[in-house]
């Protein structure tokens, strides 16, 4: 490394905030003007700054950067413009469709308590009960399971989802001797 790296270097931010300075006004304007309230101005100038900082090094001293910074705000805000396109139009809910249900028809799994899973879950083989547990009761997240039981992610995903399923057949037969 040679004394002349820190010298380039400081050279060079002194420039980009002189590029910085002598262009924000412009690339204020050129925003509000893109923009016209359908995305933050701000936003669209600073992530063309940040492409300036990005590649400052390869622009050349001579090149015409406001012309180059307009360039680049344009293709940010067409992005823009296409990802929210992408993204679908919120719809309202018609309040017929969120009317409450009737409480007859209220499905039998929704009526359980705590205690009742509780008690079903000692019926579950080993390795699920302490995965569903830490989950359902503890509500610790799966990255939290597998570090305290020693296994995968995924696996804690698998075990979680074959105890509730397990469990779902168990207070199922319950529910039907019950009955």
């Amino acid at each position: 490394m040679s004394a002349v790296e820190p010298i380039d270097e400081l050279r060079a931010r002194r420039r980009l905030a002189e590029l910085s300075r002598e262009h924000q006004p412009f690339l204020v304007g050129l925003a509000r003007k893109l923009c016209r309230g359908h995305f933050d101005h701000e936003d669209l100038v600073q992530d063309v700054l940040l492409k300036a900082v990005a590649h400052f090094d390869r622009l050349p001293p001579d090149v015409n950067h406001a012309a180059w910074m307009a360039r680049v705000m344009r293709n940010l805000f067409i992005d823009r413009l296409r990802a929210s396109r992408a993204v679908p139009a919120p719809t309202e809910l018609d309040p017929a469709a969120v009317a409450a249900r009737d409480p007859d028809q209220v499905e039998w799994w929704e009526t359980l308590t705590a205690d009742e899973i509780r008690a079903a879950i000692p019926r579950l083989p080993t390795e699920l009960q302490a995965a569903f547990e830490r989950f359902a009761f503890e509500r610790q997240s799966y990255k939290q399971i597998a570090e305290a039981l020693g296994v995968p992610i995924a696996t804690v995903g698998t075990r979680v989802l074959r105890a509730r399923r397990q469990l779902k057949t168990i207070l199922e037969a319950q529910r039907s001797e019950q009955s």
